[in-house]
C-alpha cells in the first residue's frame, strides 16, 4: 500500500458515523470504503465537509453529529454514496429545477442567497439547496438531457458564509459535468457564480434592496423577457420524500458488510452513477475517445507485481474488481471501468503496490460496460482455508517432512 494510503487514518471508522443519520442524511455505513478496509485512504466527506461535522483530528477521522447543517456536500463527493443526501431528495431537486426552468436555463441558489433575495426567488425562479456543494454531475446531466442548455449555481457572499467551503465542491462537479457534456458533444453548460451579488448578502441590506440587486443581476445575463416559468411549491421542493424517515433505533446500528460465499465483501453501484450513465446514454455517443474526471478510473494491474491475492476483488464496494475461476483452473479478476467510482480501495489494499488508477477512460467503455480480463497465476497456497498455515510452511520448508495429526 502506498505511503499516502498509511499516512491518512489507518484506524477502523466502524461506528464513527453513528449519530449522522437524519432527515437531511441518510448513512450506509457497509458502503463506506474505509468502513469495509481501514487502510483505504478516502476521507473525502472530511475533506470537503462546510459545517466541522466531518473532520480529521490528529489523521483520523472524526465526527461531531451536532454540527450537521444538511448541505449535502459529503454525499456528492464520496465515491460510493454511503452518505445519501436527502430533504430535498435528488428527484425532488431536479423536479424543482425543472419547475424553475426558464427557457433554456435553470438556477439552483444557495439558501443565504435566497434569503437576501427575499420574494424575488421565493416566486419559483430558482431551485433552493442549503449549499452549492449538493449539486453533482447526475443532476446535471440530467437536466441536459432534459434540454437544459444552461444551469448556473449562484451564491452569494461566501466570505459572509459558514458554508463558504462548499463552493470548491460545486466548482469541481462544474468542471467534471462540463468536461463530460463537451465530451458527449453536448452543448450545455454549467457555471458557478459567485459574489450574485456582494451587496445583496450584505448586512443592514433591506430585502427589497437585495431582490433589486439579484434581479438586475438576472436580467443583464438572461435578458429582461421571461419565457416558460413555471412556479414552484416551496413546500414540495423542501418536503422529504418517503425514503427520508429515518428509524431512531437504526440511526445508530452499525451494519458492518458480510462477507459472501466467493469471499468478497457485497457489492453496490450507486443510484447516481447508474442515473449518469443513463443521461449520458440519452446524450448519445461521445465525441471525444477519452476522459478523465473524479468520477471513473481505469484499473491497470502489473502482473510482474501481482501476488494474485485478490484483495482488490475482495474489497471493491461496486464489483468493478470482480474474481473469476474457470473449470479449467484459469483465475484472476475482471475489471469493468463503468462500475468504478475511483474510491482507490484496490490501490490502497493491494499488498504489492501492483495496482495503478488512471484518470483516463475511454468514454465508450462507460457505456458498453467493456470488461478487461486479468488472468493471473495461482497462488502456491490458497488463503482462508484451514490448511493455510500448513501449506505455507511446507513451502518455506522445502526437503523437510511436515506431519499433520
Amino acid at each position: 500500500m502506498s505511503e499516502s494510503g498509511r499516512s491518512r487514518g489507518a484506524r477502523s471508522v466502524v461506528g464513527v458515523f453513528d449519530g449522522v443519520a437524519s432527515e437531511a442524511i441518510i448513512v450506509h455505513q457497509e458502503r463506506c470504503a474505509k468502513v469495509r478496509n481501514r487502510n483505504v485512504a478516502c476521507l473525502k466527506c472530511a475533506d470537503a465537509c462546510t459545517s466541522g461535522c466531518f473532520a480529521l483530528v490528529d489523521g483520523e477521522l472524526a465526527v461531531d453529529a451536532s454540527k450537521c447543517v444538511g448541505c449535502g456536500t459529503c454525499a456528492t463527493v464520496c465515491p460510493t454514496c454511503a452518505l445519501e443526501a436527502r430533504n430535498p431528495s435528488d428527484a425532488q431537486l431536479m423536479q424543482a429545477c425543472l419547475s424553475a426552468r426558464v427557457g433554456d436555463e435553470a438556477v439552483v441558489a444557495c439558501v443565504q442567497l435566497c434569503r437576501a433575495a427575499g420574494a424575488l426567488l421565493d416566486e419559483g425562479r430558482a431551485a433552493q439547496v442549503v449549499c452549492l456543494g449538493r449539486v453533482e454531475e447526475s443532476l446535471v446531466t440530467g437536466l441536459a438531457a432534459a434540454g437544459v442548455q444552461r444551469v448556473r449555481l449562484a451564491c452569494g457572499d461566501c466570505s459572509r458564509c459558514e458554508q463558504r467551503h462548499g463552493a470548491a465542491t460545486a466548482r469541481l462537479v462544474a468542471d467534471t459535468s462540463n468536461s463530460l457534456l463537451e465530451a458527449w458533444g453536448s452543448d450545455a453548460q454549467v457555471e458557478v457564480v459567485e459574489g450574485v451579488p456582494a451587496s445583496a448578502c450584505a448586512e443592514g441590506v433591506a430585502a427589497d434592496e437585495a431582490a433589486a440587486a439579484v434581479a438586475a443581476y438576472f436580467a443583464e445575463r438572461r435578458g429582461s423577457e421571461r419565457v416558460g416559468a413555471v412556479p414552484v411549491d416551496p413546500a414540495a421542493a423542501a418536503a422529504p420524500g418517503p425514503a427520508a424517515a429515518v428509524d431512531p433505533a437504526a440511526a445508530g446500528s452499525v451494519a458492518l458488510p458480510r462477507v459472501m460465499k466467493d469471499g468478497t465483501l457485497p457489492h453496490f453501484v450507486p443510484d447516481r452513477r447508474e442515473a449518469l450513465l443513463g443521461n449520458l446514454a440519452q446524450l448519445g455517443a461521445p465525441v471525444r475517445p477519452s476522459v478523465a474526471t473524479r468520477l471513473w478510473g481505469c484499473v491497470v494491474i502489473d502482473g510482474r507485481a501481482c501476488s494474485s491475492c485478490r484483495m482488490c476483488a475482495t474489497f471493491c464496494p461496486t464489483g468493478a474488481i470482480r474474481k473469476f475461476d474457470c473449470d479449467d483452473g484459469t483465475m484472476g479478476v475482471d475489471h469493468v471501468p463503468s462500475d468504478c467510482v475511483k474510491c482507490g480501495s484496490c490501490r490502497d489494499v493491494c499488498p504489492e503496490d501492483a495496482i495503478q488508477l488512471l484518470d483516463d477512460v475511454r468514454a465508450e467503455y462507460l457505456l458498453d460496460g467493456r470488461v478487461h480480463h486479468y488472468v493471473m497465476t495461482p497462488r502456491p497456497v490458497e488463503l482462508g482455508t484451514a490448511q493455510q498455515m500448513v501449506d505455507t510452511m511446507r513451502l518455506r520448508m522445502q526437503g523437510s517432512d511436515i506431519f499433520e495429526r
